[in-house]
């Protein structure tokens, strides 16, 4: 149809003139920005999802992975040299609108509660019935949701989760949504550093709490 309008309107002295192929255009990689500082090298494996989740799904993009995450006491060395060489590399890669790299965080995952029945361990001392596996985003859909996962939601929109596998639960992280009850996860602290001795890592706010004493007070260490 589009040839003979063509045909047509060329007989009257009208023709219309022929299509222009866009030219290519070059592009700076270097301009592009990350949107978050740094990432964990590891994530759970994800389990494929055959339906639309609800609206109530708890779920988040997977840049969000361990963000703020409990980790064993002994992990402690290790954190705090991560922490000091991420704070020179954000300071060193932060742009006005993100960052021109990404600090990729690389741990070696022991259990952070070990033993039979490990979320069933967590039950009992958070006081909360385990919640379905979070599902894991990227672009904008639904990759799948965390193999052997669970999800604890605290309230004040706090919400922990991870995954369970034959030595206990590796993973052990915090989503702490917007306009948060931060008392949610630091009374979950409370009870996790003394059942299990562990810590409480933000990496991008560069800061862990690492114990917490009769009187209530955390001890805290920053870069």
């Amino acid at each position: 149809m589009k040839k003979i309008l063509a045909t047509l309107l060329g007989l009257v002295g009208v023709a219309t003139a022929a299509p222009q192929e866009p030219k290519p255009q070059k592009f700076d990689l270097s301009s592009i920005l990350y949107t978050t500082p740094t990432i964990s090298n590891d994530i759970a494996a994800l389990d494929p999802i055959d339906h639309q989740p609800g609206d109530a799904a708890f779920g988040f993009h997977e840049d969000e992975w361990c963000q703020v995450e409990f980790l064993p006491k002994g992990e402690l060395p290790t954190v705090q040299r991560l922490l000091t060489e991420y704070q020179a590399f954000e300071r060193e890669n932060r742009a006005q609108h993100g960052w021109r790299n990404v600090f990729v965080r690389k741990l070696s995952r022991r259990p952070v509660v070990s033993g039979a029945q490990p979320v069933q361990q967590l039950e009992r001392t958070l006081g909360i019935k385990a919640g379905a596996a979070p599902l894991i985003f990227s672009s904008g859909s639904v990759s799948g949701s965390a193999r052997n996962g669970f999800s604890f939601p605290l309230g004040g929109n706090v919400t922990l989760y991870g995954y369970s596998d034959a030595q206990g639960i590796p993973v052990l992280g915090a989503d702490v949504g917007a306009n948060a009850d931060d008392s949610k996860l630091t009374d979950a602290f409370r009870k996790l550093s003394v059942s299990n001795g562990l810590i409480l890592v933000d990496w991008r706010a560069q800061l862990v709490l690492v114990s917490v004493a009769p009187s209530g007070e955390f001890a805290v260490w920053r870069p």
